[in-house]
């Protein structure tokens, strides 16, 4: 009966899904603020403050991978590659512009997306509902 506890799967499957779940809905209203030019505005002159090249585009780019990056693991579609371009934000964002402060809720969201970007989505996603489909019909 322990064993059954201590070992089983679908605590783990379940716990991942629903971590995966919140973070797409927490990380998805980031990417939406780039819909808003005042916002952009203010994130275009913080990296030229910083000193990054192309500030307005790398912004965009942060938002946008914010965004279909969040939907993805909302829905557990191509979480990894979903993971990985989430981390990249996440680091920019605590590395350069926050220098390097991991008492922020990025440093936080970049180590959950690295959990993504190598777990993957999980049993309970649509990448396990296709890993599922094409299991089956390989037999």
């Amino acid at each position: 009966m322990i064993k059954r506890i201590l070992f089983a799967n679908k605590p783990y499957e379940l716990g991942l899904a629903i971590v995966r779940i919140f973070c797409g809905i927490i990380i998805i209203p980031f990417g939406l603020e780039m819909f808003d030019a005042e916002g952009m505005a203010g994130y275009e002159q913080w990296l030229t403050d910083k000193g990054m090249p192309l500030p307005l585009f790398m912004a965009y780019v942060g938002k946008v991978a914010e965004l279909l990056g969040g939907i993805l693991l909302l829905l557990g579609l191509f979480t990894r590659a979903a993971g990985f371009f989430l981390m990249f934000p996440m680091a920019v964002v605590t590395f350069i512009m926050l220098e390097g402060s991991i008492n922020e809720s990025t440093f936080f969201l970049l180590l959950l997306f690295a959990v993504f970007a190598f777990a993957g989505g999980g049993k309970y996603s649509l990448d396990g509902v296709l890993r599922g489909r094409q299991n089956s019909s390989t037999d």
